[in-house]
């Protein structure tokens, strides 16, 4: 398994700078001198479990990893970027150290490893290397992206979509083992517990709605897995309601609801943000299932 993923690894570090090899050949080409800009977005989170030790790690409570990142804009509008994490997360079915490694024309089309479209990125949050299109349909004028993915055997391939706008929105994915990375469906499971390379559904669809009244923002999301890889991949409905606003001394609170119909799970959350420096800010958190208590803690998140 070891010098599997080390293979695994090292396959994506090949293919991240091979990705940023061609896009500065075709700058070079061009005789164009890209705007490069590096970033850090780390969150340090200090986790206590209702059932076992607390531990401090590199990624978010969802699964967010930290990164660093590079990107290459070129005057052209080609765009490369490539992000590099901090810690990957335990048993992840996306073993690759390489976040995201991609070039686009921004808001036409994209290649290279990169976040699936599908919901709003909450509960299938997956990067899966693909070809990704941008368009509008004909008739309504609605935003589609539509994605052709193979992240290689045992891992995301098929064909995923998301018909909407940044408010609403209907999403679909076909193909094998979605569900699989650490950042999905973490309103119901920890990052730690996903079910790894291999697993996963074939199936999977969604709908996100968000709304603002007044100064709060009401989100609801839907989804649906369907034709798991293995009898532990048993069928996901799952629904998660919340509601963000702003009370001092917090940017934001969260309040939030998710219910798993097939293993009847009823999570609520509260979760706040409070900004300590202009990139720097504490966001504490503490879920509940089924009433009893689950997870509390904090983060602290750094964006340089």
């Amino acid at each position: 398994m070891a010098a599997t993923c080390g293979r695994a690894q090292g396959n994506a570090v090949r293919r991240g700078a091979a990705v940023l090899v061609a896009f500065a050949a075709m700058g070079a080409a061009s005789a164009q001198i890209p705007d490069v800009r590096i970033r850090l977005d780390a969150t340090g989170s200090l986790y206590v479990p209702a059932d076992s030790t607390s531990a401090i790690r590199a990624y978010s409570l969802f699964g967010i990893p930290s990164v660093a990142s590079l990107r290459l804009t070129f005057e052209s509008g080609f765009t490369g970027f490539v992000s590099q994490r901090l810690q990957r997360v335990p048993h992840d079915g996306d073993p690759d150290q390489l976040d995201q490694f991609y070039v686009e024309d921004e808001g036409i089309w994209r290649v290279g490893k990169q976040l699936l479209p599908f919901g709003s990125g909450q509960m299938l949050h997956e990067d899966a290397i693909a070809v990704r299109g941008d368009t509008s349909l004909i008739f309504e004028g609605l935003p589609l992206a539509v994605a052709i993915c193979d992240s290689g055997a045992g891992r995301q391939r098929g064909v995923v979509g998301r018909i909407g706008n940044s408010s609403n929105g209907a999403s679909f994915a076909i193909g094998q083992h979605f569900g699989i990375s650490s950042s999905s469906l973490t309103e119901i499971r920890l990052p730690e517990e996903s079910p790894g390379v291999g697993e996963g559904w074939s199936d999977a669809f969604g709908a996100d709605f968000s709304r603002r009244v007044g100064n709060t923002r009401l989100k609801a999301e839907a989804l649906l897995l369907r034709n798991g890889a293995s009898p532990l991949d048993k069928d996901v409905s799952m629904l998660d309601l919340s509601a963000t606003f702003k009370q001092a001394p917090f940017d934001s609170i969260v309040i939030g609801y998710t219910r798993e119909v097939t293993r009847r799970y009823r999570i609520a959350r509260v979760m706040g943000s409070v900004p300590l420096t202009d990139n720097v800010s504490m966001n504490p958190y503490i879920r509940f299932k089924d009433a009893r208590l689950w997870n509390l803690g904090f983060e602290i998140r750094v964006r340089l």
